[in-house]
């Protein structure tokens, strides 16, 4: 679970232009460490809030799959290809492609699955997304 975490810390370091003594000095002021491999969970997160506040964003691509999905989602409600429509039974259909977690902590593969699923049944009933390929 922290690996993706500390990804983000090393992604923050390099997007920051941030030596590896100044890296050091921060993961030190933090939380009390000079290794990211040291920290806990919570040490990792407030790290990262650190990495926010001095201008980093995270790129966020998971957003942008959401979204997709839950355009999809939408279309296949409005075309009543869905028998229960709404966010909850969206949220089921995505458990079966998260390992029972929630769409929105699902790692990136997972939310690309559940895109194609949804691409390819809006294929099937021969409705138009638009631009989404």
């Amino acid at each position: 679970m922290t690996e993706p975490l500390r990804r983000q810390i090393k992604a923050a370091q390099v997007k920051l232009n941030m030596d590896q003594e100044t890296y050091q000095g921060l993961l030190q002021r933090i939380a009390g460490k000079a290794s990211s491999t040291e920290l806990t969970k919570t040490e990792i997160k407030a790290v990262l809030n650190e990495f926010k506040r001095l201008g980093w964003e995270p790129n966020n691509q998971n957003a942008k799959l959401i979204r997709t999905i839950q355009f999809l989602w939408m279309r296949l409600g409005e075309e009543d290809c869905l028998k229960t429509p709404g966010k909850a039974a969206m949220e089921t259909f995505c458990k079966r492609f998260t390992q029972g977690k929630p769409f929105y902590r699902a790692q990136r593969g997972q939310l690309q699955n559940i895109v194609e699923a949804l691409k390819q049944w809006c294929a099937r009933e021969n409705i138009s997304t638009g631009r989404i390929k």
